[in-house]
C-alpha cells in the first residue's frame, strides 16, 4: 500500500495499471451492440405501452355501433336457430368511451410509485418482466368484454402495467449504458413507445375488434422472449452488495473479454463509490433509509439529488404543458379543412414525422448534447405554436381573409411533429435517467411520471373546454408561452451532461462540492 492508501497493481507485461485501463477503456463495437440490444429488449415493454395508448383511436368509433365485437361470440346464431351463447354487446355511450380512454392514465398514476419501490426491492429485471402478464391479462379482458365493465378493468390494468414498464425501463436503460451511450439508449426507449402507438394506428383500422386485441397480445409475449436473457442492472446489484454478479453483468455489457478485467473492476469501483457517497451524504443529513429517506433527500436535503429533482420536474411539467397530447388527440378536429390535404391526411403525416424525429433525436442527443438540442428544438416548437396561435387569433377574432395562408396550421403541426420529439420529447427523458443516484431513483422517476400524467390528463381534458369557452387561440397561446419558458430554462439553468460520468454530473449539480478528476482506478 502506498502512503495515500491506493493499491499498486503490476501487470504481467509491465506498465502502469492506469495507462492500461485508459488504453482499454474505449468501448468496442460489441459492447455498444450489447448495450443497445439490452435497451431495445427492455424497451419492447414500452412498445406494449404504446399499443395501449393507440388502441382507442381505431376502436372507439366501432364501440358506439351495434355488434362492435363482430365477428365475436354472442351475435352468430347456432344450428337451427339456437340461442347465441352470449347476449350481443351493447354500444358504448360517449361518457363510457371517455372512461375507457382515461382509466389508463389513472392506472399509471396509481402504479408509478409502487413500481419504483418494487424495482428497488426486487430488481429491475424481474419487476419489468412482471409487466408482461399484466398486459396479457388486460388484452384477454378486452377479448371477452361484452360491455364497458371489463374494458374499465382492462384499461386500469393496462395503466398499472404501463407504469411498471415506463418507470423500470427508464431505470434499466440508464443503468446498463456507458456514459457515451446513455442519451441514445434513453431516447430509443421513447422511440419504441411512439412506435407502439403507430402500430395501433396503422393496424387497427384493418382488423376486427378481436383480431386487433389478439395481435396486440403478441407484443408482451415478444417482450418476454427478447428480455428474459438480459442481465440485471449492475447499479442495483452493487447497491445490494452483490459485487460478483455486478461484475459478471458488466463483463457482458462492456465486452470484458476484449477490454480486460481492469476496466470492469474500475467501473464497478466507480459505481460502488458513488453509491457509498450518496448513502453517506444522506446519513449525514439525517435523511434515513428507504422510501421515506429518499423523499426527504429529494425534497429537503440540499444536494445534487434535490437539484436534479427540481430541474427535471420543471422540465417535465413544461413538457406536459407544451401541447403534445392535444396535438395528437385533437388535431383532426382542430385543423381547418379545404387545403391540398385534408385534416386526417395531415395527422397521418404528423404521426409518421414524429416517429422519425424520435429516431433522429436518438442519433443526435449524444452527438450534439442535451442543452443545445433542447434549446434549439424548443425554439423551433415555439415557432410552430406561435404560427398556429396567430392564425387562430386572426381567424376567430378578426374579419381578415386567411384563404391564402390556410396552409399555416397544417405546416405548423408538421413542424411541431419534428421539433417536439427531438427537444422536449427527448431531453427530459434522458436527464431523468442519468441525474439521480441509485438511492433515490426508485422514488424520483415514479414521482416525475405521476406529475407528468396528472398534468397531461388535465391538459387533455381542459383543452376542449378552453377551446369552446374562449377559443382555440387561447390554448395555443398558453402552449407558446410554455415553450418560451422552456427555452429560457434550458439556456440559463441546464448544464451539459453529454459523455460525463455519474460522479461528474453529481458534482455539476452541487456547486458547493469541490470538482475533481475521478481517478481511472479508484481504490
Amino acid at each position: 500500500m502506498s502512503a495515500s492508501g491506493s493499491r499498486e497493481r503490476v501487470l504481467p507485461g509491465g506498465g502502469s495499471p492506469t495507462s492500461s485501463v485508459l488504453l482499454e477503456a474505449r468501448t468496442t463495437p460489441r459492447a455498444t451492440r450489447r448495450q443497445v440490444i439490452a435497451t431495445l429488449s427492455a424497451g419492447l415493454a414500452c412498445v406494449a405501452v404504446g399499443t395501449c395508448l393507440g388502441w382507442p383511436s381505431p376502436t372507439l368509433a366501432r364501440m358506439s355501433e351495434p355488434y362492435w365485437r363482430w365477428p365475436g361470440a354472442g351475435i352468430v346464431l347456432g344450428a337451427h336457430g339456437a340461442r347465441p351463447a352470449l347476449p350481443p354487446p351493447r354500444p358504448l355511450t360517449p361518457d363510457e368511451g371517455s372512461w375507457v380512454v382515461s382509466l389508463l392514465d389513472l392506472g399509471v398514476v396509481l402504479g408509478s410509485l409502487p413500481a419504483g419501490w418494487a424495482a428497488d426491492r426486487w430488481g429491475r429485471r424481474p419487476v419489468l418482466l412482471l409487466s408482461a402478464p399484466m398486459f396479457a391479462v388486460s388484452w384477454m379482458l378486452v377479448l371477452v368484454a361484452q360491455g364497458p365493465e371489463f374494458l374499465y378493468v382492462a384499461r386500469l390494468l393496462q395503466g398499472l402495467a404501463s407504469a411498471v414498464a415506463m418507470v423500470v425501463s427508464a431505470m434499466y436503460a440508464g443503468e446498463v449504458s456507458e456514459d457515451a451511450l446513455r442519451g441514445t439508449n434513453s431516447t430509443l426507449v421513447a422511440m419504441l413507445l411512439s412506435l407502439g402507438t403507430v402500430v395501433s394506428y396503422s393496424v387497427g383500422p384493418y382488423l376486427t375488434y378481436r383480431a386487433l386485441a389478439c395481435a396486440l397480445l403478441a407484443v408482451p409475449a415478444l417482450f418476454v422472449l427478447c428480455f428474459c436473457w438480459a442481465p440485471e442492472s449492475p447499479h442495483w446489484l452493487l447497491a445490494r452488495g452483490r459485487r460478483l454478479e455486478a461484475e459478471e453483468a458488466l463483463r457482458y455489457l462492456r465486452d470484458g473479454e476484449a477490454r480486460g478485467p481492469l476496466v470492469i473492476c474500475a467501473e464497478a469501483d466507480r459505481i460502488e463509490a458513488a453509491i457509498v457517497e450518496a448513502s453517506a451524504r444522506a446519513a449525514s443529513a439525517g435523511a434515513g433509509a428507504g422510501m421515506r429517506g429518499a423523499a426527504r433527500e429529494l425534497l429537503l436535503v440540499a444536494g445534487p439529488d434535490r437539484a436534479a429533482f427540481l430541474l427535471v420536474l420543471s422540465l417535465v411539467c413544461l413538457q406536459a404543458l407544451s401541447g403534445s397530447d392535444p396535438m395528437t388527440a385533437y388535431s383532426a378536429t382542430t385543423l381547418p379543412g379545404g387545403y391540398v390535404l385534408g385534416a386526417d391526411q395531415v395527422v397521418i403525416i404528423f404521426g409518421v414525422v414524429s416517429t422519425l424525429a424520435t429516431g433522429a433525436g436518438a442519433l443526435l442527443i449524444d452527438r450534439v448534447g442535451r442543452r443545445p438540442l433542447l434549446t434549439a428544438f424548443a425554439s423551433l416548437q415555439f415557432v410552430s405554436l406561435l404560427g398556429s396561435a396567430v392564425y387562430y387569433s386572426l381567424d376567430e377574432r378578426t374579419q381578415v381573409d386567411l384563404t391564402a395562408v390556410q396552409w399555416l396550421p397544417h405546416a405548423a403541426l408538421v413542424l411541431f411533429g419534428v421539433a417536439y420529439p427531438i427537444g422536449l420529447g427527448t431531453v427530459p427523458n434522458a436527464l431523468q435517467m442519468e441525474l439521480f443516484s441509485t438511492r433515490v431513483k426508485g422514488l424520483a422517476l415514479p414521482a416525475i411520471l405521476v406529475c407528468f400524467n396528472v398534468l397531461t390528463f388535465a391538459v387533455s381534458k381542459l383543452y376542449e373546454v378552453v377551446w369552446h369557452a374562449w377559443g382555440k387561440d387561447v390554448a395555443f397561446w398558453v402552449f407558446t408561452v410554455d415553450c418560451l419558458l422552456t427555452v429560457l430554462l434550458a439556456a440559463l439553468k441546464l448544464k451539459e451532461t453529454k459523455g460525463k460520468s455519474f460522479q461528474e454530473i453529481q458534482d455539476q449539480l452541487d456547486p458547493r462540492r469541490k470538482h475533481r478528476n475521478t481517478p481511472t482506478w479508484p481504490s
